[in-house]
């Protein structure tokens, strides 16, 4: 492959990713809160056992498209910072401490779900976790994000639009992880509103390697 053909397969790679995780959410409906019964939480994770068990092969699946997605963002990035990469080592640190958690979460909810009949009232403790590891997530995503846009805002790398989703999303998973620590259920919203927010901006990334593949954007100085 040459360079163009490299960038517009990282092109395909985030569009798989947000395809991926939008079947994942579809397949696995919307879960209770963590304040509701036992009842609740336990019928839920009963009667998505497949759906939560096809989510963790999905987001995996996901997971591996975003790396190959990540490979042509971060090649673009060390271009545009003269070959330092300072910002580009600091956003694919934010992605490698958010993909653990996201995948530990999924294990979590779908391991409960295989095995409700053995967790019993340990359901709803098993379900808090994984929603408390999907919040902790937001961590590392804000980091990626912030690193990735404070670059585009310097350099203009990529259209400078996409740093308003860009830098909301990162905030909207920032606030989500902090406040999430004492309450989960008010801050789900937030989380979610990063998540679409996050998704845009990948595509937008992403249609920015297919229109301009291989080539670095002008303004693209340190």
């Amino acid at each position: 492959m040459n360079d163009s053909q490299w960038e517009r397969s990282g092109a395909i790679g985030g569009v798989v990713f947000v395809l991926l995780l939008a079947t994942a959410g579809i397949l696995g409906g919307e879960p209770p809160a963590t304040s509701d019964s036992a009842d609740e939480v336990t019928a839920y994770l009963a009667g998505h056992v497949t759906a939560l068990q096809a989510g963790v092969w999905l987001l995996g699946l996901g997971v591996v498209a975003l790396i190959w997605w990540f490979g042509s963002l971060w090649r673009l990035m060390a271009r545009a910072e003269g070959g330092n990469a300072r910002l580009a080592v600091v956003s694919l640190i934010g992605l490698a401490l958010a993909g653990p958690l996201a995948l530990t979460s999924a294990v979590v909810w779908a391991t409960a779900a295989a095995r409700i009949d053995e967790a019993g009232e340990s359901a709803p403790f098993f379900y808090t976790l994984g929603a408390m590891l999907l919040a902790a997530e937001g961590f590392g995503l804000a980091t990626h994000l912030l690193a990735a846009n404070l670059l585009v805002a310097r350099t203009g790398s990529f259209p400078r639009w996409l740093v308003f989703p860009g830098f909301l999303a990162a905030l909207a998973f920032l606030v989500s992880a902090v406040l999430s620590a004492s309450d989960v259920d008010v801050n789900s919203s937030l989380g979610l509103a990063g998540f679409v927010l996050w998704c845009a901006w990948i595509l937008g990334i992403s249609y920015c390697f297919w229109r301009d593949p291989g080539e670095t954007r002008a303004g693209s100085k340190v």
